[in-house]
């Protein structure tokens, strides 16, 4: 297709694009099609679900030639599509034909825009390898001593949970050991084949069922266990510029039922990959989406001996810090839908030895997007 169908770019004067469209294949003559410019994202795996948005979109009909002009307005949208390649995504605008040959069928042709687009965005600076550990701390605590320091109700509320899930877990790997060994036709839940009418094992279907299982009652637990103390946004931030500063104490606040030992207040912020894939085959193929820290940077942190309980957090954390770093190493946000795209992620964490961590989610929305474009 893309021998019959050429798309010549050319660059005006006001910033816009013009667009000549040559067709060689005159069978073409007289069809239906598209012209769009098109911000993509492509996710890298073996079985990827992409996701794309169209920037404009003429319909015409095809004749040895046309062109199109895309104003200078559009191509200012089509600059927030910074070209990017991380490592689960890529994202990349491109001015794509698609011909209507037949009823249901399509022919498509595409040109990258990438050489065509100048990037406005300045180098950023170098960050270290340590995304997942900065966004996602390993939680290390102490099971019996965090569910000693919440509340009656959040004790025996994790106790049914871990209890509950148990059972279930346990009830759903039995289910799939009986599948496994009875007659197709004597089978409970788990089918011997796939929607392909292919060989499948009823039991790795119940062990992958039992991880997403388990991995909702540890979310479930976790949301009790951090009930030892209280912590909330203590104001919130309206516009965020590189010379911004937040003083941190007054950021945040809470307050613990047991002493806080070597507690540590962190401020953290990365970019993160976004997209879906496909897993499972047959009637067990399933989309999954995808969240991947890629860069990231440390804002602040500072540890205290120890905070006694009760005492207000915000006592004990009087400094101010900068959102400076994050506009230099990390890129502005780029999301092309809810689940694809390149998002800004920054969080306040209290880490404390013993006990389940903190966290708490800022607003994405106060960073003035012109401010990752100064040098």
């Amino acid at each position: 297709m893309a021998e019959k169908i050429k798309i010549y770019p050319k660059t005006l004067a006001d910033g816009g694009l013009e667009f000549e469209i040559s067709i060689k294949d005159k069978s073409l003559f007289g069809k239906k099609a598209t012209f769009s410019i098109k911000r993509e994202v492509t996710v890298k795996d073996s079985r990827p679900v992409h996701d794309s948005k169209d920037l404009r979109k003429i319909t015409f009909t095809v004749s040895a030639s046309q062109n199109f002009s895309v104003s200078a307005a559009v191509m200012k949208r089509a600059l927030g599509s910074f070209p990017y390649s991380g490592s689960k995504i890529s994202i990349q605008a491109f001015a794509e034909i698609k011909v209507t040959t037949a009823f249901f069928f399509n022919s498509t042709t595409r040109f990258s825009l990438s050489n065509h687009i100048p990037s406005e965005l300045p180098k950023r600076a170098k960050v270290k390898s340590n995304a997942r550990q900065l966004i996602d701390p390993k939680d290390s605590f102490n099971f019996f001593k965090n569910i000693s320091s919440i509340p009656a109700k959040n004790q025996i509320a994790t106790i049914f949970i871990m209890l509950a899930g148990g059972i279930i877990l346990m009830f759903n790997l039995f289910v799939g050991y009986h599948d496994q060994m009875a007659p197709e036709h004597m089978t409970w839940f788990y089918s011997h084949y796939n929607s392909d009418g292919e060989s499948s094992s009823p039991i790795l279907k119940a062990i992958a069922a039992s991880g997403t299982i388990a991995g909702l009652i540890w979310l479930a637990m976790k949301q009790q266990l951090r009930k030892y103390m209280a912590f909330h946004f203590r104001s919130r931030i309206s516009k965020v510029n590189r010379e911004s500063k937040i003083n941190i104490g007054k950021l945040v606040t809470g307050r613990s039922r047991v002493d806080l030992i070597d507690p540590i207040l962190r401020v953290v912020a990365c970019n993160m990959e976004k997209g879906k894939y496909v897993r499972g085959h047959g009637s067990n193929q399933r989309t999954v989406s995808f969240s991947h820290p890629n860069r990231a940077v440390l804002l602040y942190s500072r540890k205290i001996p120890i905070i006694p309980k009760g005492a207000p957090i915000h006592n004990y954390f009087n400094e101010e810090f900068s959102f400076k770093p994050m506009f230099q190493a990390l890129y502005p946000r780029q999301m092309i839908s809810e689940s694809h795209g390149l998002d800004l992620v920054w969080e306040v964490q209290l880490i404390v030895d013993d006990l389940v961590d903190q966290e708490l989610i800022g607003n994405r929305g106060v960073f003035i997007h012109k401010e990752f474009y100064s040098a």
